[in-house]
């Protein structure tokens, strides 16, 4: 009969995987944003985003009889995504250099949410102030406009037509910052899986020498 040991028995723990800080994706995060502001400079310059916002709001021959020129909105909104997207992606790989890099599957769902969240603006406008539905919304509820009670015929229309607007900017931010099930279980077994191994190894005395971040997917 063994006796019990609680000092050998807690130097049988695996230890807390500890996040290395990864400067190759630093590096990529200082060029990419570098880079980002040479390409928001000519976003600015050359495509003329400023000028488009200014129209939108401030130019004339309003939508529905609101101030908001919904055609260059669209485009105002298209530039503006694309002239973003490096610093977006600069974010990332600075927040992966500290915090470490997800697993392929997460990391390709971070990237579409970007793209998606990009593409849900570009829905919500057309959807929502494209029809004028915010106009539907202040007639009813008496934002920016006086009341009108004709306007609670299209409640039902509105209400439809919101929550259509609105989706591709839930999924897409559900996507970066949330993820399906089965990436974030993908990344749940990883860290199980290894934790066992750092465990066994620990255990039998052995020198793990080679990192296990991502061993399944090589």
């Amino acid at each position: 009969m063994t006796s019990y040991n609680k000092d050998e028995r807690a130097t049988a723990r695996a230890p807390r995987q500890k996040r290395e800080f990864d400067s190759k994706l630093f590096i990529a995060a200082i060029v990419t944003g570098v880079g980002g502001l040479g390409w928001m400079t000519m976003a600015i310059g050359v495509w003329q985003v400023p000028f488009f916002w200014e129209t939108t709001f401030f130019g004339e021959g309003g939508h529905h009889g609101g101030p908001i020129n919904w055609g260059t909105g669209f485009a105002a909104i298209g530039l503006s995504g694309v002239a973003l997207y490096p610093w977006c992606y600069a974010t990332l790989f600075l927040f992966w250099s500290f915090f470490g890099k997800p697993n392929a599957r997460r990391t390709a769902e971070i990237i579409g949410g970007i793209h998606l969240t990009h593409f849900g603006l570009i829905w919500f406008w057309l959807v929502f102030v494209g029809p004028g539905v915010y106009i539907w919304w202040g007639g009813m509820f008496g934002i920016g406009m006086d009341p009108e009670g004709w306007y609670w015929a299209l409640f039902v229309p509105s209400l439809l037509l919101t929550g259509l607007s609105v989706q591709g900017l839930f999924w897409g931010l559900y996507l970066i910052f949330r993820g399906t099930p089965g990436a974030r279980g993908q990344s749940e077994r990883g860290s199980e899986i290894q934790e066992k191994i750092i465990e066994q190894a620990t255990k039998s005395g052995e020198l793990v020498k080679k990192p296990l971040k991502n061993w399944w997917e090589d």
